[in-house]
């Protein structure tokens, strides 16, 4: 029987009805039994569950929706009780047990793992969503990594298909109840960023900056953070993680969030001086905001993901191979980043409900120069998720 889920967020029921009444619409035209899905925002999107767990690989969770309608859910025994706290009509299942690894199964960490007997009950599972055929998230993926748990139950070797397209075609258009979250995730990335500038000295470490502004994130509601940037002096690549290199107050300082609300992230950044702004990085900066500013005239339905890619390029007067980011933006919602990519190769249609952060970048003088927004695209074309961008560098 499923659970009334006292902790579940305020609407996810009915947002929950809305999602399985599309899915299985889906499933029933291609003839298949249940959707399966291992990968965390696939399980989100099924359930709107998250959960720290998806940061550790020892303990499955799973999702299993029928062709009936009804949502199975298969988590480690410690995590049931959150799952049926928070996952409004689940039926959640459970496993316990640490089985020995046979050789060639796949399963390389550990001689005794818990996913052989989490693929047991994952069979039963699929077992009493009836006959024919499984439909698979993320089936066979070479990347990014998602779990093969359909791998380990031999019997099923002919009855899979891969089913990544259904759900990214419904994950990529957002509901009211989707926005609301990016909307609170936005509202809270600009609350952090004003609270990161007061505090904000040349002399601090990337590190000493990445553990304010993680506060700052969490202070101002985020209900947990996503990877996010600190980079002094950003003529260099903007990946890879703050470092104990200090802020000189002679260089820019470069901090991207990524505060999450109900698994819904928020994306953008913001370029810092502590002296005035040379006239060489009000060029560069003014190349990236003419780049947005190019891609929000052009966004329409029917639009292209390339051709926003293409204008943005046009703008900027640079091909994005030659910047680190390799692309100009990008879909965002229960990651980041979602698909489409904006960049000219990218044949993605947009249609209305889509959301994009629109990340135009360019390298001037040396140094990387980021302008970004999120937005929805409307029918009269783009909206505004988050704040507008400044229109310079932000001097403290």
């Amino acid at each position: 029987m499923g659970t009334t889920a006292a902790f579940a967020p305020a609407g996810l029921d009915g947002e929950l009805r809305r999602r399985h009444a599309l899915i299985t619409a889906e499933l029933a035209e291609i003839g298949a039994s249940c959707l399966v899905a291992v990968r965390d925002q696939s399980v989100t999107y099924l359930t709107g569950y998250t959960t720290l767990t998806w940061k550790m690989y020892s303990r499955p969770v799973v999702a299993v929706l029928t062709a009936g309608g009804r949502l199975m859910v298969l988590a480690a025994e410690t995590e049931v009780d959150s799952a049926r706290l928070r996952i409004p009509g689940a039926d959640v299942w459970s496993y316990v047990e640490l089985w020995p690894v046979a050789p060639g199964t796949g399963l390389p960490d550990g001689r005794i793992q818990f996913a052989p007997h989490a693929a047991k009950v994952l069979s039963e599972m699929i077992e009493e969503a009836g006959p024919g055929v499984v439909a698979v998230d993320g089936l066979g993926a070479a990347w990014p990594p998602i779990g093969q748990m359909t791998a380990l139950i031999p019997s099923l070797a002919d009855r899979v298909l891969d089913a990544s397209e259904l759900i990214w075609r419904l994950r990529l258009r957002k509901s009211d109840w989707e926005l609301d979250r990016m909307r609170q995730a936005s509202a809270i990335l600009d609350r952090a960023h004003d609270l990161l500038r007061e505090q904000l000295r040349p002399g601090m470490t990337e590190r000493e900056i990445a553990k304010l502004f993680s506060i700052a994130q969490l202070e101002a509601g985020a209900h947990e953070v996503g990877p996010f940037g600190v980079v002094a002096g950003p003529d260099r690549g903007l990946f890879g993680g703050p470092t104990d290199r200090t802020w000189d107050a002679d260089e820019l300082l470069y901090v991207d969030g990524a505060p999450i609300v109900d698994g819904y992230w928020s994306d953008y950044c913001r370029t810092y001086a502590a002296r005035p702004v040379r006239p060489a990085e009000r060029d560069g900066y003014a190349r990236a905001r003419a780049g947005l500013d190019a891609a929000v005239a052009e966004g329409k339905p029917g639009c292209t993901a390339g051709r926003l890619g293409t204008v943005m390029a046009a703008a900027m007067d640079i091909a994005p191979h030659t910047v680190g980011f390799g692309r100009f933006g990008h879909g965002i919602g229960l990651h980041v980043p979602e698909p489409p990519s904006l960049h000219p190769a990218d044949s993605t249609p947009l249609e209305e409900g889509f959301t994009i952060c629109i990340e135009p970048a360019v390298v001037h003088g040396g140094i990387n120069f980021v302008v970004e927004e999120e937005h929805l695209l409307a029918a009269t074309g783009f909206e505004r998720l988050s704040p507008r961008s400044p229109e310079g560098i932000i001097v403290l």
